[in-house]
């Protein structure tokens, strides 16, 4: 692993073709309610480990992951932290670019970036919870981070077992997500 670090994020073709990010958007994405967010729903850790719920998947930091990553690499505080901010750009653009900003606040932004850093890019903006959101329906796409139509866990599965640790987290993102506040 060459530089665990990575560049930072530059805004994707689509995005920008959206026009100018509102301010307030932008700068949750590295505010500390985002950063705070991030390191307690992932943990900040300082080697590089292979994480067992991800197939095995080199991560580091609060939850990057890499396959090109050395398992026992460490990094120090300020490498985690250019990392986190790196990861917070880079998921909370790809949001920016499959969510209707009409029905973004800052809030929801974190905890929709959230979500697609635990499930992925394409996950979070495929998902019933975007689709809803994007249709007007806010509250309920947020509630479809954590709960099924049927009100069954959502998302809370690894290699299909139910993980408690995985629906605490989708309510905490569903918290965030119904937040209507700035």
């Amino acid at each position: 692993m060459a530089d665990p670090v990575p560049t930072k994020p530059s805004i994707p073709a689509a995005l920008a073709r959206k026009g100018a990010i509102p301010a307030a958007l932008l700068a949750a994405l590295t505010s500390p309610l985002a950063f705070s967010t991030l390191e307690r729903l992932e943990g900040n850790i300082l080697e590089v480990y292979r994480d067992k719920l991800a197939n095995g998947i080199p991560t580091y930091c609060a939850g990057r992951t890499d396959w090109s990553a050395k398992p026992g690499t460490k990094l120090t505080s300020d490498q985690c932290r250019e990392v986190n901010k790196a990861t917070l750009l880079e998921y909370g653009y790809t949001i920016l670019s499959c969510v209707n900003w009409d029905y973004l606040t800052a809030r929801r932004l974190i905890g929709l970036t959230m979500f697609a850093i635990n499930v992925g890019k394409k996950g979070a903006c495929a998902s019933q919870a975007v689709r809803q959101i994007n249709a007007g329906n806010v509250l309920a796409g947020c509630d479809l981070i954590a709960h099924t139509p049927s009100g069954a866990p959502n998302w809370s599965y690894a290699n299909g077992v139910y993980v408690q640790g995985l629906q605490n987290r989708r309510q905490a993102e569903r918290a965030l997500c119904r937040e209507q506040g700035a």
